[in-house]
């Protein structure tokens, strides 16, 4: 934490002397706009949660701030922001600390969230979302503790806007912030942050400097306040004009000298991208030496050193000059009003001036006194290095271009910066020294690398450790702070983690065997990271034994009992590993470790990654249901805290799950979202394993075409040509599956025999009956019996050494049906059979499409023939004994029959008036009784019945059951096509969806306009579309895929808008290898959701589309994909 005259400098509204001018209507202004609060329930006054005060420095905005938070019956809560804050640990530490400046007792439970935040942070620094669950917290507590209207002032918030971890932080406090707080930001430049949605609710104001400016009436004002002669108004015209209302420039150019009202708070000179100011330096210069300091050669001289500190800390400045007295002189020249402002109490007193005068006052140094100006920059590093305070030490360094301290400063800081999570600022630092003193330290371009890997950009953080290792090898002019020859094994290390995540396992574990021939035995540290990186190289390369034996190796060196980041890591390592090879005892203890650890660390992102792995430990088990809840709960609190790496994990797993247990709409949603959250975290170990399984789910689904697609865009590493590892497994055994589904037999089996020799393995039993079952398949369909038996006979074998693997040889026979069958009758293979507990009289389901067969006859219909017909679904018609009403006396006496007969209960003529005549007048009683009276003459006295101004219309009493309504019987179809599709009997749902969709001749009373019918309307076209889509899918489950295809096109015709239309014909030309035709459907798609609805598709249609786009080289697709 910070020192607390340091958080007292930044959380204390500065003090303001007596001379400064109070702008009375700025600040009634300021008072009225956050009094929007008081008045929120009008609609004229709007509720602004943001004031943006924005304008080149020396407008006054933060004296006029300061003379508000005086002044305002409003809490304001004070904020002064430095280049240190550019960092999001230290912009939430200020932050909480300002509020409680003002509310003492707010956010008690805050501390340990922030706390734990930040030690995740520091082991997970890559996550943009890391803060959310603090801000939302913040926010959370601001609404419950903090009832009152209050004001969070951000001033000088240009010094972070740079800094994008901290405009996202304040971004979620402005769409969260509850309504008694309002946000004040006072900026030079105008803040990187999302106004849309603010401007849209009218929930920001800004000012400029053209609200800023003083007045010609406020520089007389001003000129009173200042005990000055009064200025005529031509005077203060003048003055307006020439400076633009610049009061700062107004101050320091001419005889309005009385400089305390600079005072802002302000500390770093403006910066190279500032405005330029309209400010003569030589007239402005020359003031400050004759009229301020003419007198005082002694304090001039003092300032014009001391100012060189951002902040003049009084025992720094004493050391700095070896001035005993510097306190005093600082004292002095604030009291004597010399651009000098004091803030805090007693020992915690800080000195500042204005940035524009200091400024000009560092420049006449550095050109006066050039040695002076560069000795006393050096000695102020070397007096904020012995503080360890290495962001002043490093600035000023920076400002006499020594290139070489500062690269010493940052090499000496670096691990204390990483171990705390300061990677942000670890990154301005290097980014500050020339490129050529970068590659001169080894040690830094190793530390940039670091910085890199830290999020993921593996790319960039080779070339650099490449140069370092050169620059070590050559000796050539290379320095550093510590030996170079011992600088190596680090590089080497570092490298390692670049090629882990490139992916390329193998080269990555020989560079960590490097390391270990030259490694001192005293390097626990490096020794433990670079077995622990051999481990899980050689598990992704599939050689599990020897994980096992370094992972074990690199726990023995920090101790079974030790705990820490590394020691939850070797622990979660292992624990997958002996879940991998089926040792579940010793892969839950590891687990159950590992927890321990990350309770310890308050380590979050680990807690989602061990509930994974006891979720797939639990899922190997056969605990089925333990396993969905623990993957949910991983998935659930990955997603609370936006650990998008720990969701996709979370998801795919999840989908695994669901295809083992034959749910494929579960487990094809869960797939593609941790798909595509694996592409936006950039995992190809995970791209790769979700694209199998989305391959895979396809297959069974009777997609091979798809699965075929998916499976061409699998990217596994080259390790070898003698070695194979896990991801190429995974991708040839899908390959050969669907091959095999495809009847391409031989392919399939020289796909499988490629890896056979993989799988024979340790850790690979489940993969090892996959292939040999998929190979004996492919046999049996060839007729080769000998040969089918030899391999079920080796599952044999596997099954009686490893009961525990039963149910993944029952799922892989589930999907092998004609394999199951052999095994049911042949006599050699009773010890399968027994050890499946398979019934060899039960009958065989063949492994084909069933056909369906059309049948007609309207087996809904009431009656055979209607003596009243209804027809409402297109153009309304009414017949009675055969003959059509087509000669209505009167419009709207259809309009009132089918009204009544949609509400099915009696209405008051008041209800029925009110609902179809939109405009009521004299006329209307007697049009209605009219109206009454034809449709009783037209359908029947006796089935329109009236009593006290209620009518009732029951058909029944005249026409008894020969009545036929086409929306009852299409209703009545719909009810009964969905019990059937629940049910399984796809024959009958077909049946029943075709004669429903007959029914539907356009849309329910389509030539009416009135509100009544709409919902209703919807609801039955909606009902249209779900049969025809369900007809579309049942016909492609059975291979008719040009009746499917025109099922999805008939919807089109209703509704272009329905993704899953486009979604349909998309793959029907994919099927059809009519790839132009399948992109042609996305751009209508796409059209479609944006002239209509001004959406784009959604992410399941994208997916295909982007497959489809990377699948179009030939090159990208393997062998035999035709589709």
């Amino acid at each position: 934490m910070h020192d607390s005259h340091v958080v007292l400098r930044k959380v204390v509204s500065p003090r303001l002397p007596q001379t400064i001018l109070h702008r009375k209507s700025l600040i009634e202004k300021l008072n009225a706009t956050l009094a929007g609060w008081e008045f929120e329930t009008r609609e004229d006054v709007p509720h602004y949660k943001l004031v943006l005060l924005c304008a080149p420095a020396g407008y006054g905005k933060t004296t006029l701030l300061a003379d508000f938070a005086r002044n305002t019956t409003i809490p304001c809560c004070w904020y002064f922001l430095d280049p240190i804050d550019a960092d999001k640990i230290t912009f939430l530490e200020f932050l909480l600390a300002s509020i409680r400046y003002r509310f003492p007792q707010f956010g008690a439970s805050l501390d340990p969230l922030l706390s734990r935040a930040i030690s995740t942070d520091i082991n997970h620094p890559a996550d943009p979302h890391l803060f959310d669950t603090f801000i939302d917290a913040l926010v959370d507590a601001v609404a419950i503790e903090i009832t009152e209207r209050f004001a969070l002032i951000l001033c000088n918030y240009h010094e972070v806007n740079d800094c994008l971890a901290v405009n996202d932080l304040v971004n979620q406090l402005l769409r969260k912030i509850p309504p008694q707080c309002v946000l004040i930001i006072e900026s030079r430049a105008v803040p990187s942050l999302e106004f849309a949605s603010l401007q849209v609710n009218r929930e920001i104001i800004g000012w400029d400097s053209s609200i800023l400016r003083f007045t010609v009436q406020e520089i007389s004002e001003l000129a009173i306040v200042q005990n000055m002669a009064p200025l005529s108004e031509t005077e203060a015209e003048q003055l307006a004009v020439s400076f633009d209302g610049w009061i700062a420039g107004i101050l320091l150019g001419t005889h309005l000298s009385d400089v305390k009202f600079l005072h802002g708070g302000m500390s770093t000179p403006p910066t190279p991208n500032s405005v330029a100011l309209p400010m003569d330096r030589h007239h402005l210069f020359a003031y400050l030496v004759n009229e301020v300091f003419g007198r005082e050669p002694e304090m001039y001289t003092f300032l014009k050193e001391v100012t060189l500190l951002e902040h003049m800390d009084p025992a720094i400045c004493s050391r700095l000059l070896d001035a005993p007295d510097a306190g005093e002189r600082l004292a002095y020249l604030e009291q004597r009003g010399m651009f000098v402002t004091r803030s805090g109490a007693g020992a915690q007193i800080i000195y500042t001036c204005h940035p524009i005068l200091r400024e000009l006052l560092r420049e006449e140094l550095r050109y006066q006194s050039p040695e002076r100006f560069t000795m006393l920059h050096r000695r102020a590093a070397e007096l904020f290095h012995e503080q360890q305070d290495y962001d002043q030490a490093i600035y000023h360094a920076y400002a006499i271009s020594a290139d070489d301290m500062m690269a010493q400063l940052i090499i000496e800081a670096n691990t204390h910066m990483l171990s705390q999570g300061y990677t942000a600022t670890l990154t301005r630092w290097i980014d500050m020294l020339p490129n050529a003193t970068q590659e001169r330290y080894p040690e830094i371009l190793l530390i940039s690398a670091t910085l890199y890997l830290i999020i993921g950009e593996h790319a960039h953080a080779i070339p650099l450790l490449d140069i370092a290792s050169q620059a070590i090898v050559e000796n050539s002019q290379v320095v550093g702070i510590h030996d170079l020859t011992e600088l190596q094994p680090y590089i080497t290390v570092v490298r390692s983690k670049a090629l882990f995540q490139k992916g390329v396992y193998q080269e990555a574990q020989e560079s960590c065997l490097q390391v270990l021939k030259h490694l001192p035995e005293n390097e626990t540290v490096l020794r433990v990271e670079t077995y622990t990186r051999l481990g899980m190289c050689a598990n992704l390369l599939g050689d599990f034994s020897s994980g096992i034996t370094y992972l074990q190796k690199a726990l023995q060196l920090w101790g079974r009992h030790s705990t820490g980041q590394q020691v939850a890591d070797i622990h979660s390592a292992l624990a997958s590993t002996y879940n991998q090879i089926g040792n579940f005892a010793l892969a839950e203890h590891h687990l159950t470790r590992a927890i321990s650890c990350c309770d310890q660390l308050n380590d979050e992102h680990g807690k989602v990654n061990n509930l994974i792995r006891m979720g797939l430990i639990k899922n190997n088990q056969g605990a089925l249901e333990e396993a969905e809840a623990l993957l949910t709960q991983a998935y659930t609190t990955a997603t609370e805290l936006r650990f998008e790496r720990g969701m996709a994990y979370a998801l795919v797993n999840l989908g695994e799950l669901y295809q083992d247990q034959e749910l494929y709409k579960q487990s094809l949603t869960a797939t593609e979202d941790g798909l595509a959250l694996a592409r936006q975290v950039k995992d190809q170990y995970l791209i790769n394993g979700s694209l199998c399984t989305l391959a895979m789910t396809y297959l069974l689904m009777r997609d091979a075409s798809t699965a075929m697609l998916l499976v061409s865009e699998v990217d596994p590493p080259l390790i070898s040509e003698n070695r194979i590892g896990y991801e190429r497994v995974v991708r040839e055994l899908t390959y050969g599956m669907i091959l095999l589904y495809q009847s391409a037999y031989d392919e399939a089996c020289a796909s499988l025999a490629a890896i056979e020799p993989a799988v024979k393995k340790p850790g690979f039993i489940r993969e090892q009956v996959r292939v040999t079952l998929c190979i004996a398949a492919c046999r049996l369909a060839q007729g080769l019996t000998s040969e089918v038996i030899r391999r079920l006979k080796e599952v044999t074998q596997i099954l009686v050494k490893r009961s525990d693997y039963k149910r993944f040889i029952d799922i892989e026979f589930r999907r092998l049906p004609a394999l199951q069958h052999f095994v049911r009758i042949q006599p050699e293979l009773v010890q399968l059979r027994e050890l499946l507990q398979l019934d060899p009289e039960t009958p065989v389901v063949e492994d084909r499409p069933v056909s369906i067969s059309k049948v007609s006859t309207s087996i809904l219909l009431v009656a055979d023939y209607p003596r009243l017909k209804i027809q409402a679904l297109g153009e309304p018609l009414v017949v009675i004994n055969n003959k059509p009403i087509t000669h209505w006396r009167m419009r709207r006496s259809l309009e009132v029959f089918l009204f009544l007969l949609d509400q099915g209960r009696p209405m008051s003529k008041e209800q029925i008036v009110t609902v179809l005549w939109s405009h009521v007048s004299e006329k209307t009683n007697p049009t209605f009784h009219s109206i009454i009276y034809h449709l009783r003459k037209t359908i029947g006295e006796s089935c329109i019945m009236s009593q006290a101004g209620v009518y009732t219309l029951n058909l029944a009493a005249l026409y008894g059951n020969d009545i036929w309504y086409d929306v009852a019987a299409f209703e009545k179809y719909y009810v009964q096509a969905k019990h059937a599709i629940t049910s399984g009997d796809e024959e009958t749902a077909r049946t029943v969806f075709l004669e429903m969709v007959d029914l539907y001749q356009g849309k329910y009373v389509q030539s009416f306009y009135s509100n009544w019918c709409i919902l209703r309307r919807d609801e039955l076209q909606r009902a249209y579309l779900d049969a025809r889509s369900q007809l579309a899918q049942i016909a492609w489950r059975h291979e008719q895929f040009d009746e499917s295809s025109s099922h999805w096109q008939k919807i089109l015709a209703v509704d272009n808008c329905m993704e899953e239309a486009h979604y349909g014909l998309m793959r029907y030309y994919l099927r059809q290898g009519k790839r132009g035709l399948a992109l042609r459907q996305y751009q209508r798609c796409v059209e479609a959701l944006h002239q209509e609805l001004a959406i784009a598709p959604g992410q399941t249609i994208q997916n295909l589309y982007l497959r489809l786009v990377r699948s179009s080289s030939p090159s990208s697709r393997p062998d035999g994909d035709e589709a």
